[in-house]
C-alpha cells in the first residue's frame, strides 16, 4: 500500500498517513525516568553542596587577601582584611562589600595581638612592601576544616587541605 501525501500552498502543510512526534506513553516514560533519577540524585546534592559553598568561601577569602596585599604595593598604604568572627562575615577596607561565610560554618582567627578590634573581630593587614602581619583563619563545616595561611614576611596566602574535625 503506497503512502498518499498531498502538498497545499498556503495555509496547509505536507502530511502524510504517518507524521512525526512522540506519543503521550513516549512521553510521560521518559517524564518518569527523569523523576526517578531526581528522586536518587536529591541526597546526593544535599551532601555536596555545603562543601562546595565551604570551597567558594575559602577562595573567596584568598582573593580578597590577595587583592588586600596588591591594593597596599599598589596605593603605597597599608590595607587589610577584617573578620567579624561574630557574625561570620569579612570585609577589606575601603570597600563597601561585605562577605558572609556559608550558613553553618564556623570561621576562627589567629593574628597579631595588634591587629585584635574587639572581643570577635581581628584583621590581617598588609604593608607597601608586601609583607603582612601574617595570620590563619579557620573555616569549619561538614567535618572539614579549610585553613587559609598568611605568610608574615613576604604577605603570601596558601590554602591547606581539608582536615577532618
Amino acid at each position: 500500500m503506497a503512502r498518499t501525501q498531498t502538498l497545499a500552498t498556503g495555509k496547509h502543510q505536507l502530511r502524510g498517513r504517518w507524521q512525526r512526534g512522540f506519543t503521550l506513553i513516549e512521553l510521560l516514560v521518559v517524564m518518569s525516568v527523569i523523576a526517578l533519577i531526581a528522586t536518587f540524585a536529591a541526597p546526593a546534592l544535599r551532601q555536596v553542596i555545603p562543601g562546595i559553598q565551604q570551597s567558594t568561601s575559602v577562595e573567596t577569602i584568598r582573593h580578597e587577601l590577595r587583592a588586600a596585599r596588591s591594593e597596599a604595593i599598589r596605593q603605597n598604604r597599608e590595607t587589610w582584611l577584617e573578620f567579624d568572627l561574630n557574625a561570620g562575615q569579612y570585609h577589606r577596607n575601603g570597600s563597601a562589600e561585605v562577605f558572609d561565610t556559608p550558613a553553618g560554618a564556623e570561621i576562627a582567627l589567629l593574628t597579631a595581638r595588634r591587629e585584635l578590634v574587639g572581643g570577635q573581630r581581628g584583621r590581617i593587614r598588609f604593608f607597601p612592601d608586601g609583607a603582612s602581619t601574617g595570620g590563619i583563619i579557620q573555616l569549619a563545616s561538614n567535618d572539614c576544616v579549610r585553613q587559609i595561611s598568611v605568610d608574615w614576611f613576604n604577605g603570601g596566602v596558601t590554602i591547606d587541605a581539608c582536615e577532618a574535625q
